[in-house]
């Protein structure tokens, strides 16, 4: 029923106007001009397109592993399938992840789908989770939490009192909320790394592949925040903007771990949230409190988050042994 149309670069244009315009479930960071940012030989890139009759009604964003297992995707916090609007019905998204998996059957052993999580998505995403799950893949869930915005609320209120409490403490000090400059963007990532090592991991982004997304592949899309107490960094933060879902998400915080005076990442965050509030978004999304997809739960994170208002999600990851090579 449908061509299989394994991606070269020709393809690009095609690719993110479906992705953005075309699909239930589409976001940038599954378009090209993002996933394009990581340097040639980091991924074996494998996506394909699913197509009928010169329409394309799918997009399966993923890259091949030494082990045989192709994922969706591991230079993104999520993949794919992405589902065209036209397509989205019970009957014709069976094709698409059968279609696929006979594909996929032909170039590895295993295959891990991580679709765009429910609250990104413009439909529900329920009837891609239901045939997957009745397709053989077993899933997995990752958990996540947001919390929800209204122009006209303060997000402080939503807050627990102990939050609130701790928040206060910095007010006192008048700290300046701002842009990030790019003479002052080392001085972010020095942080980010500092934090990242006390968890024993590093940034996926290097400084560098940082200020391109910032001016070149995603400039509309993220933003770069910082609080500084005179001439000190006390926090800085990286958000994407979910416009289609009306969400800002906080992909990276980089807290200044001299400062004892007040907790650096509840003032960052109260500052960020109202920022996100103020522009219309209408919801905060804090990402994954989980590891190993989602078998450990770093609860007191989770807690953390609790505290500032947020609410549970899931993420999804569905996994599935198919026919070997």
């Amino acid at each position: 029923m449908f061509e299989v149309l394994p991606y070269d670069s020709h393809l690009e244009a095609r690719w993110d106007r479906f992705v953005m315009r075309e699909s239930v479930n589409g976001t940038f960071l599954q378009t090209r001009r993002f996933l394009n940012y990581h340097p040639q030989g980091r991924f074996r890139d494998v996506s394909f397109l699913l197509e009928s009759s010169g329409t394309i009604v799918a997009a399966f964003p993923g890259n091949l592993t030494e082990s045989g297992e192709w994922i969706s995707h591991q230079g993104s916090s999520f993949g794919g399938p992405v589902i065209s609007k036209n397509f989205y019905t019970a009957e014709r998204v069976q094709h698409i992840i059968e279609c696929a998996e006979g594909y996929l059957k032909g170039i590895c052993k295993s295959v891990k789908m991580r679709p765009t999580p429910g609250i990104f998505a413009q439909e529900s995403t329920a009837l891609l989770e239901y045939t997957l799950e009745h397709n053989g893949y077993k899933r997995q869930s990752e958990l996540s939490a947001y919390c929800t915005l209204d122009q006209d609320t303060d997000p402080l209120e939503a807050c627990e009192k102990n939050c609130r409490a701790v928040f206060r403490k910095s007010i006192p000090f008048d700290l300046e909320y701002r842009d990030i400059t790019d003479e002052e963007m080392p001085e972010f990532y020095r942080h980010l790394c500092i934090s990242k090592a006390k968890h024993n991991a590093k940034p996926v982004h290097s400084l560098e592949e940082l200020l391109d997304l910032r001016h070149n592949r995603i400039a509309d899309e993220v933003k770069f925040q910082a609080l500084w107490k005179g001439d000190m960094f006390v926090a800085g933060m990286m958000t994407f903007d979910f416009e289609q879902a009306s969400i800002r998400h906080a992909q990276y915080i980089a807290p200044n771990e001299e400062i004892s005076d007040f907790q650096p990442t509840t003032a960052m965050y109260i500052n960020v949230m109202r920022e996100a509030a103020k522009d219309g978004f209408k919801k905060f999304s804090w990402g994954i409190s989980t590891e190993d997809c989602g078998e450990y739960l770093n609860l007191p994170l989770f807690k953390f988050k609790e505290s500032l208002g947020a609410k549970a999600t899931l993420n999804l990851v569905y996994s599935k042994d198919i026919q070997a090579l």
